[in-house]
This record gives C-alpha cells, structure tokens and sequence, in this order.
C-alpha cells in the first residue's frame, strides 16, 4: 500500500481529499466513476490492511478448499468437543 502525506499535495487536491471527511469524493476518468477518496476511521484502516495481506487471503483461500473437501465442523460439533474434553 502507498502512502502520501497531504501537505506534498498541490492545494486544490489537498482540499478535494480534505473535504472526503464529510462524505466520500468519486473521481471520474473520461466521466465514469474510476475511485472513491473516503475518510477512514482507525478500524477501517485496521480491515483494509488485513483484508490487502497476503497471508490473510491465504488464509481464506485454503478455509474455502477445506469447506470444498467437506473438512469443515459445525459450531456445534465444536462446542461438544470442546465440551466434553473439560470434563
């Protein structure tokens, strides 16, 4: 992911981006929406870079290929197990 600091923005874009603090700012290219600039909250930034991670999406990639093979528990099944090795 890449980062800029607002202050190296010219004025004109610095204050566009500012302004996404109220409400998101669609940029368009050739008049069709192509970004979104949205101000993000701390647990925003925490999704974005764990969903962007790539040992995350691998994670998910291999529970998807297990849930595919039919290597899945139901919470039930896991609370019996879990269950009955306390006692």
């Amino acid at each position: 992911m890449q980062t800029l600091e607002l202050r190296n923005l010219d004025a004109v874009l610095r204050d566009a981006i500012l302004a996404a603090h109220d409400e998101p700012i669609v940029l368009t290219e050739g008049g069709r929406p192509a970004y979104i600039i949205r101000s993000l909250a701390d647990d925003d930034l925490a999704d974005e870079l764990l969903t962007s991670h790539p040992d995350f999406l691998a994670s998910i990639q291999t529970a998807r290929q297990q849930k595919a093979q039919g290597q899945v528990k139901t919470l039930a099944e896991l609370r019996e197990q879990y269950n009955s090795s306390d006692e």
